[in-house]
């Protein structure tokens, strides 16, 4: 799996607090990932002598430290590796102040799952990641504790499928199928149908294909149930991709604004 990081301290420049401290490989952030500290998921990028402003590569270790509550990641190039040796002599310019250790880890795919009773931190944490990006909201920005607790409602008892991409314990993209029944037509003759909603991947984790595998199982999981129709709300950067899995442009919906 690909992660692109933004370089916001690259190769060759100063510590913005400490300027004795000169940058020999280029860090940065893999956002829509937050770390323990609050922040964006920080990262070492190892195998590139070139400052650079964005960076898509593979996760090939993490280092943590014991005295610290963040840990660090370190991406290089596809096809390329390093030795747990080769990583800290390259990364020990900062990692020299804190007990750290080095966890060489395998390159594996985020692994699709529901989002059942053992993953609803995860799925109320990226539904609030989505709903900040699609607000244009900033990403520390807390929602009232009211909404929060009718979004956990809605997890744990509403008609709906739900399904995260999970990287580890980060979910990095998700999916949600809510279900109705309606009166039946001659055009829908079980009245069962479906909204589609809360499609969303990480920042750093995008254009790989996550959102079109969890669209494209929760096609399967509708058909299972009978559903006949599937609507939703496109957002217009997601709109390439629901036309390129079939769905069409409809000009009769209307509704009616109970709440104004």
């Amino acid at each position: 799996m690909l992660i692109t990081a933004v370089i916001d301290r690259p190769l060759g420049s100063c510590h913005p607090r400490h300027p004795e401290m000169v940058y020999p490989v280029n860090y940065g952030e893999v956002q829509g990932v937050l770390a323990p500290d609050g922040a964006w998921q920080d990262v070492y990028v190892l195998g590139v002598a070139e400052p650079l402003e964005v960076f898509t590569g593979r996760r090939i270790a993490v280092i943590h430290r014991r005295d610290d509550v963040e840990d660090k990641w370190v991406l290089a190039p596809a096809g390329m590796a390093f030795t747990a040796e080769e990583i800290m002599a390259a990364v020990c310019f900062q990692e020299q102040y804190f007990d750290a250790w080095v966890e060489l880890t395998e390159d594996r795919p985020p692994v699709i799952c529901r989002a059942d009773a053992d993953k609803e931190d995860a799925a109320v944490r990226i539904r609030m990641d989505c709903l900040r990006a699609v607000g244009g909201l900033p990403w520390k920005h807390e929602f009232p504790a009211a909404f929060v607790a009718a979004t956990r409602e809605f997890l744990r008892t509403a008609d709906q499928t739900t399904l995260l991409a999970m990287d580890g314990e980060i979910p990095v993209a998700c999916a949600t199928l809510c279900y109705r029944t309606c009166i039946p037509t001659l055009g829908h003759p079980t009245g069962k149908r479906a909204h589609l909603m809360n499609v969303y991947t990480a920042a750093g984790y995008r254009r790989q294909g996550l959102a079109r595998q969890l669209i494209l199982a929760l096609h399967d999981e509708a058909q299972r149930r009978g559903v006949t129709e599937i609507t939703l709300d496109a957002t217009e950067a997601g709109r390439k991709l629901y036309t390129a899995l079939g769905y069409r442009a409809s000009d009769e919906a209307m509704y009616y604004d109970l709440e104004r």
